[in-house]
């Protein structure tokens, strides 16, 4: 490292649960001779304190979503399947694999594909609007026959600085 004037930056923990961000550079005399390397140590425990905030308030909020009984899609900008929680997959008998990153409209043999449907989720990020109690009635080719209402707004998500669209699903076929 040192004979090729490249620089290195690992982050540490000590012992006593410190971070610090340790750069490792060659040092080069005024001769502009390699003589030695600068360890330098930057104090990082507050990002890494936020991190793991972030992390934790993450985890937090998807339990609290796998937990629930409603079916709750999270869609990005082009209307792509971002996550889902369990009760979404098994009520729709499907699988993390065939739902992440495909098209809302593709799923499921594309039986969500709904004109009208679409219309209002394509309007929702652009135009800031939402929708609350849409109701869907389907014939879905695996469970029958589906009575639903939709619910959906924009969310954003700080940590990615990317917004989002919630939508939940509510079965209303027994009503």
């Amino acid at each position: 490292m040192i004979h090729r004037l490249i620089h290195k930056e690992i982050e540490i923990q000590t012992l006593d649960d410190n971070w610090y961000l340790m750069r490792i550079t060659p040092y080069k005399t005024s001769e502009d001779i390699v003589d030695g390397v600068v360890i330098i140590f930057v104090d990082i425990n507050d990002r890494m304190n936020a991190e793991e905030k972030v992390k934790a308030a993450l985890k937090y909020s998807e339990n609290i979503v796998n937990s629930l009984r409603e079916p709750i899609l999270v869609l990005n900008e082009d209307l792509t399947v971002y996550s889902a929680n369990q009760s979404f997959y098994d009520n729709f008998k499907v699988n993390p694999k065939g739902t992440v990153g495909i098209s809302f409209f593709k799923l499921d043999k594309e039986q969500w594909d709904i004109p009208e449907l679409r219309n209002l989720l394509e309007k929702i990020l652009p135009k800031n609007t939402e929708f609350n109690d849409y109701e869907v009635e389907h014939e879905f080719s695996d469970m029958g026959y589906k009575k639903m209402l939709l619910n959906a707004r924009r969310i954003y998500r700080g940590d990615v600085g990317t917004q989002f669209i919630l939508l939940t699903i509510e079965d209303i076929t027994e009503n």
